[in-house]
């Protein structure tokens, strides 16, 4: 009986531990269900909402970088000498064109004069060439009759071989005997009458020259000789004889020479060949007329023509290193190629200088610049000329008002680095006051901007394929939206669920599919709310452009703020789960991926995108997520596309 009583009582034990904890699971089951609907409740009581506002909206590719003057030069020397005078120091401000040093050129001088002297004996050498070249052609010293051809083509000549004979035999002259004391008053170019012997006729004359010898005559009288020339008529020879010539003196009395005197041709030259060579070209026969100036041989010598273009060469080196020489002599001189001022100065008078060394470095700070790096996929949106707002962290009013920029450069090569390559953009900042080298910038270089536009959160808009919506509040008759909001296609109001003919991928499963679990999730937080399709123009990471759809001031519901009970962390869960704003480019690597798309993991600072662009990530879920989250920090995991598109 007492062993019975023992065995009895633990098995009551048993039985009462098991109803405890029957009872204490019941409690609690009770409790988390009251905590879950009371959650339910104030989820579904607190909805959050906004406005539709008139607002700018900017989209901008950002960047930073180290300010630096755009103007510097490190000026070297161009020249080995020494320093004679230095003219500036740290801090001098300089102007282009300021003296900065001056060096010792008296050796480049004395190069120089030496190179004029050259240039001056080369001078006599050429004359001397020229002259003895130009005797290599023969033209007729007048006009007249050739003979006494002996020139021959291919003959070798020496110089003063005689070629031809050319006589003028439009002309003779004869020389007639004048008394002494009648000299005085006859002149040159006086006329004079000429009687010939032969013809007995007479022909004009004129006095071409006067003797100054005084002889005998054959009558015994002291005379000087008289030359008068004549025109042939055509039948005189220099076999002609005239008889007589009578003078008119300029005394009015008229006297006669009475010997006789013989015609001779008043031109006659034997023309003689002036340099050794070749006859290459004769280009006159016996008894032929020239003209005064015709080409009548030409001689070759090939060691002359060879000397002759060796000194042209010559001169020419020479007259090259005189126009170094005394270009280089400028070098002698330093000056300042920018307006800057000096920030450093590596030598002083006195000092020795080779060819290349630095001098002295200048800055100008008057125009300041900075170079970000951009991502390849966003570097075809980058144009020379865009404008971009800049901050610089250690001049805090620039947040407030930032600095004027501009794009002044984009290079043609990137740099590549873990399979991501970048492209250096070149900012310069318009106001430079206040900036230092060396301080840290921020560009926001403006892409696109809409003014004054109707704008909502990003977060309020989903998309659909291509079409956008989102969640405005019903007339108050659940399930059915006011005149002013009707549901896509004749959808259900509040049903969260669209036609199946625009059922469309989104990024984590079916678009309807996805609108259903993410409406029946919160159903009662899109309680007494409708969808209405908008048109979207521009976007930000903030805002969104509203072309058509909404009115200013009309009320769009927000996606809810979800707790999540393991680390306390709040998020914005989407409405319907359906694709978001795509990603612009690599900007969104910095942000986590697409607006409703899965992310890249790339990393480039973006700061905002365009329409169909934006980057944030309401709709874009990660393998796992619950459909209809959005996450607004970007999910991990690879890049999908955009539902729909």
């Amino acid at each position: 009986m007492g062993k019975g009583t023992k065995k009895w009582s633990r098995k009551k034990i048993i039985t009462l531990v098991i109803s405890l904890v029957v009872v204490l699971a019941v409690a609690v089951g009770i409790f988390l269900v009251v905590r879950q609907r009371e959650a339910k409740s104030t989820t579904a009581s607190a909805k959050r909402t906004t406005q539709v506002t008139r607002g700018n909206i900017e989209v901008s590719l950002s960047g930073s970088g180290t300010i630096e003057s755009a103007s510097t030069s490190d000026v070297m020397s161009n020249v080995q000498g020494k320093i004679i005078k230095s003219y500036k120091k740290v801090g001098d401000t300089v102007k282009k064109g300021d003296l900065l040093y001056e060096m010792d050129d008296t050796d480049a001088k004395l190069q120089i004069q030496k190179i004029q002297n050259s240039i001056e004996q080369q001078q006599l050498s050429e004359s001397n060439t020229s002259k003895n070249y130009s005797n290599m052609t023969v033209t007729a010293p007048f006009s007249g009759k050739v003979t006494g051809v002996s020139a021959v083509k291919g003959d070798n000549v020496n110089n003063g071989m005689s070629l031809f004979t050319i006589t003028d035999t439009s002309k003779l002259k004869l020389s007639v005997p004048l008394s002494t004391a009648n000299i005085p008053y006859v002149k040159i170019g006086q006329s004079v009458k000429v009687n010939l012997q032969q013809f007995t006729d007479t022909i004009s004359g004129v006095i071409t020259e006067i003797g100054d010898n005084t002889h005998t005559a054959s009558t015994g009288g002291m005379v000087r000789d008289v030359t008068v020339t004549v025109n042939n008529p055509g039948t005189l020879t220099d076999e002609s004889m005239a008889s007589s010539v009578d003078f008119k003196l300029t005394n009015g009395t008229e006297v006669s020479s009475k010997e006789e005197s013989r015609f001779s041709y008043a031109s006659r030259e034997t023309v003689k060949a002036q340099a050794q060579g070749t006859l290459s070209t004769v280009n006159v026969k016996e008894n032929q007329f020239v003209k005064k100036g015709d080409l009548l041989v030409r001689i070759e010598n090939d060691q002359l023509q060879l000397t002759s273009k060796t000194d042209s060469l010559k001169m020419q080196d020479l007259q090259n290193q005189r126009d170094a020489a005394q270009k280089q002599l400028e070098d002698y001189k330093i000056i300042s190629s920018i307006d800057g001022t000096v920030t450093a100065l590596a030598y002083k008078t006195g000092d020795s200088v080779k060819s290349g060394d630095t001098l002295i470095s200048i800055r100008d700070f008057n125009q300041m610049q900075f170079i970000i790096p951009i991502d390849e996929l966003d570097i075809s949106k980058i144009k020379v000329g865009q404008k971009a707002t800049v901050t610089v962290d250690a001049l805090p009013e620039t947040t407030e008002q930032p600095l004027n920029g501009e794009v002044i450069g984009r290079a043609m090569e990137g740099t590549s680095s873990n399979g991501v390559a970048t492209y250096d953009v070149t900012i310069k900042v318009n106001e430079t006051k206040d900036l230092l080298a060396g301080m840290n910038a921020n560009a926001n270089i403006i892409l696109n901007k809409s003014e004054n536009a109707l704008r909502i959160p990003l977060e309020a808009v989903t998309k659909m394929g291509d079409r956008s919506f989102v969640r405005v509040m019903s007339n108050g008759e659940e399930g059915q939206p006011d005149s002013e909001s009707k549901g896509p296609e004749g959808n259900r109001s509040g049903a969260g669920e669209f036609d199946r003919s625009s059922d469309k991928n989104g990024t984590g499963g079916t678009g309807r599919a996805r609108m259903s679990a993410g409406f029946m999730q919160n159903q009662e937080y899109y309680k007494d709310t409708v969808m209405k399709q908008i048109e979207v123009g521009l976007n930000n990471d903030e805002f969104v452009e509203i072309k058509s759809g909404l009115e200013e001031g009309e009320i769009v519901v927000l996606p809810p703020l979800v707790t999540n009970t393991v680390n306390g962390n709040t998020s914005t869960q989407g409405s319907f789960g359906l694709g978001g704003f795509g990603g612009m480019g690599g900007m969104n690597r910095a942000m986590g991926g697409n607006f409703g798309g899965g992310n890249s993991n790339r990393s480039t600072n973006r700061t905002s995108g365009s329409s169909n662009s934006g980057t944030n990530n309401s709709g874009g879920n990660a393998p796992g997520n619950n459909p209809g989250v959005n996450n607004s920090g970007g999910n991990s995991g690879s890049r999908q596309p955009m539902g729909g598109n």
